[in-house]
């Protein structure tokens, strides 16, 4: 229609502001029954000194919810910008269960293991959970809350142990462009 303009909802305005927050991205670390899985996540904070704690915020479906809380560890993965931190984080963008997509073009009709081709070591803190070997920096946590919030859940992590890995610059999603906010 010529002159029609699409009137923009105040939740369109306040999904448009935060869109505009950057967030790092991380591959959270899981295992269960003993397998490792790795998922990406751009919801992660630091929320404590003493204890030091970080906060992830999970997919009420999330396949690696389950795994912490039948586990209680995870590991935090950041990415690094430089070297192939894209590439990694495009791999574990895809969820490992297909039916959470179903009808997305090209999605595959069987689990996948995004830690296939992966460099990883086991977690010597978080048993059996995965350490990307060209992470920026990774963080070893044990669970120790779990938070409903919203359509998400938080899980709170003492942080057991963590390490600069590489030297570089965080990938964020200012960077790749990507969000999943608002």
């Amino acid at each position: 229609m010529v002159g029609h303009r699409i009137q923009r909802t105040e939740d369109d305005i306040i999904k448009e502001a935060m869109h505009e927050m950057p967030y790092g991205i991380y591959v959270i670390g899981t295992a269960a029954d003993g397998r490792a899985n790795g998922m990406i996540a751009d919801w992660v904070m630091q929320v404590s000194f003493s204890p030091r704690m970080v906060v992830v915020a999970f997919e009420r479906d999330s396949s690696s919810l389950g795994r912490i809380r039948a586990h209680g560890y995870f590991t935090v993965n950041l990415l690094n910008q430089e070297g192939n931190g894209m590439a990694l984080a495009a791999k574990f963008v895809q969820p490992s269960n297909p039916a959470k997509v179903q009808g997305r073009a090209g999605t595959p009709a069987a689990p996948v293991d995004k830690l296939a081709g992966i460099d990883t070591h086991p977690s010597e803190r978080a048993p059996g959970c995965p350490i990307l070997d060209d992470a920026l920096a990774f963080l070893e946590c044990q669970s120790e809350r779990i938070e409903e919030v919203g359509d998400h859940v938080l899980v709170f992590g003492r942080v057991l142990y963590g390490e600069v890995q590489h030297s570089g610059e965080p990938l964020t999603s200012t960077y790749t462009g990507w969000s999943y906010s608002g």
